[in-house]
């Protein structure tokens, strides 16, 4: 494979290349972190999804969220988030509730068991969390953590329109 800074210069004499190259390589830094972190993750026997799952479910409410809210928060299905949840639930990470006010509505609840993980694993996750960056300056951080902002924002929007449109425009050739 040709090395990144050689097809970035091929990418950068136009906003367009510059956006082709900079969408390539946010999914091959992800595809990498992924990787990593699953490698970070792997004597607790949790993978990258869970891990982020339980990050969402754990920092990302205020309340048990439903299976349906967890999707939305993490841009993915009911029956996906359903899945991962059984199967942190059967190795006790997390409970899936039904709501006393709703029955049909599953909450997720993070246990003892998901709280003591986190703070265990705490040290050796900031290292390696640092790890990811250490090629970067304290000016390059702050930038990158600017810029990542922006693009969740627009992101997110971006989701949401094609969402909205799916569900108007009813069921196309090949959705799902």
């Amino acid at each position: 494979m040709a090395d990144a800074s050689d097809v970035k210069d091929a990418f950068a004499s136009s906003r367009l290349g510059m956006a082709r190259f900079t969408l390539i390589m946010v999914f091959l830094i992800e595809q990498r972190w992924r990787y990593y972190i699953e490698k970070e993750l792997e004597p607790d026997g949790i993978t990258a999804k869970q891990w982020l799952m339980l990050i969402v479910i754990g920092a990302g409410f205020r309340h048990a969220p439903s299976i349906q809210e967890v999707a939305d928060a993490m841009s993915t299905t009911h029956q996906n988030v359903k899945q991962v949840a059984a199967a942190m639930e059967r190795r006790g990470f997390m409970t899936l509730e039904r709501d006393p006010e709703n029955r049909r509505i599953i909450r997720l609840k993070v246990t003892q068991k998901c709280h003591d993980l986190f703070r265990n694993r705490d040290e050796h996750d900031k290292q390696a969390m640092l790890r990811m960056f250490e090629g970067l300056d304290d000016e390059e951080m702050k930038a990158l953590f600017n810029i990542v902002a922006k693009l969740e924002a627009r992101a997110s929007r971006l989701y949401q329109d094609a969402k909205a449109a799916r569900l108007n425009g009813g069921k196309e050739a090949g959705s799902e």
